[in-house]
């Protein structure tokens, strides 16, 4: 079993690899596969949602009656901020912005999605950052290495084309099972399977 999942939402496109993400991370914790599951998103994230999610991402969070907790990046009494209370979890930024990525590779902790991802990497717990934004630069890919060489998983969301999808949600399907495989968790559910 895995102790807990906090899913970080930031401001690149693309929430619904996150949203799908936390639905299937609903179905795992009914499953008894995860224990506890938390959500903390930025403002970015809030500003995305009005041109990707059908009314509030606050209301569609708040819908997800599985999840532990929902936290603002700037709600500093969340128990995700320090990190005796994320001992054992597994951080996953979908979308992730190359904000998050270059201040995660800096030691920045100025908002509490930073500041929870690096108390899991600070654990030595594994942390992924699905990467959406295109094209790259310099500076981001060098971050995307510093990254990496603290053992976080970089995954970009580049779904795989050779499953014939039919439509934006088996892209998203896709990249939410690449996730759970890559935190131990794929599910037996054939819903989410390839």
């Amino acid at each position: 079993m895995i102790k807990g999942v906090v899913v970080g939402l930031s401001g690149a496109s693309g929430l619904i690899y996150g949203l799908k993400f936390i639905e299937v991370l609903c179905s795992l914790k009914e499953e008894g596969v995860v224990e506890e599951a938390y959500v903390v998103y930025t403002s970015g994230a809030l500003n995305v949602a009005k041109y990707e999610v059908k009314g509030s991402l606050i209301e569609v969070l708040n819908g997800y009656k599985c999840l532990n907790g929902v936290y603002s990046d700037g709600d500093w009494s969340s128990p995700l901020a320090s990190s005796s209370n994320t001992v054992g979890f597994i951080g996953v930024v979908i979308p992730c912005s190359m904000d998050v990525v270059a201040n995660l590779a800096n030691g920045l902790q100025y908002r509490l999605l930073e500041r929870t991802m690096y108390n899991i990497i600070r654990t030595g717990r594994k942390l992924v950052l699905v990467i959406r934004e295109t094209p790259l630069t310099t500076i981001d890919l060098e971050n995307m290495l510093k990254l990496s060489r603290m053992g976080v998983v970089i995954a970009p969301a580049s779904p795989g084309f050779y499953l014939n999808p039919k439509n934006i949600d088996d892209l998203a399907n896709f990249m939410t099972w690449k996730v759970l495989d890559i935190i131990g968790a794929t599910s037996k559910h054939p819903k989410w399977s390839p």
